[in-house]
């Protein structure tokens, strides 16, 4: 994993010529986020269509634990998963629909505590 600046992030999303609406969330995402002040805390890393979210900048090798955004390819679907563990069992996951996206992100970033509350609450009411 090697982190990337989020404008290069987006436009990578931005090229993908294909019409699966997961894959576009997740370009939806890549750009709210790098717009909004989650931008100063959250770091990624594309592979394929996946998104590596960590909260400090990386370079491979990384060992430390990340959120990994997939779209299902078969549906309108974004899965969430928390790798802290090589134990995929034990991994917390959810999957959301792509209009819920946005909505389960913030969640997950006040579960974990990644930023403060004054900071998602105002980004909590939004829609992607």
């Amino acid at each position: 994993m090697m982190t990337q600046p989020w404008p290069q992030i987006v436009a990578r999303y931005e090229d993908y010529p294909g019409d699966v609406r997961s894959i576009h969330t997740l370009g939806r995402l890549a750009r709210r986020i790098s717009e909004s002040p989650l931008a100063q805390g959250l770091f990624a890393s594309p592979h394929m269509f996946e998104l590596d979210i960590v909260q400090i900048p990386v370079n491979y090798p990384f060992e430390g634990p990340f959120l990994r955004l997939s779209p299902v390819l078969s549906e309108d679907l974004i899965e969430f998963r928390y790798i802290d563990t090589h134990d995929k069992a034990k991994q917390w996951h959810r999957t959301a629909e792509a209009d819920q996206a946005w909505t389960r992100l913030i969640t997950f970033l006040d579960q974990l505590r990644w930023f403060p509350a004054e900071v998602l609450e105002p980004l909590s009411n939004e829609k992607l």
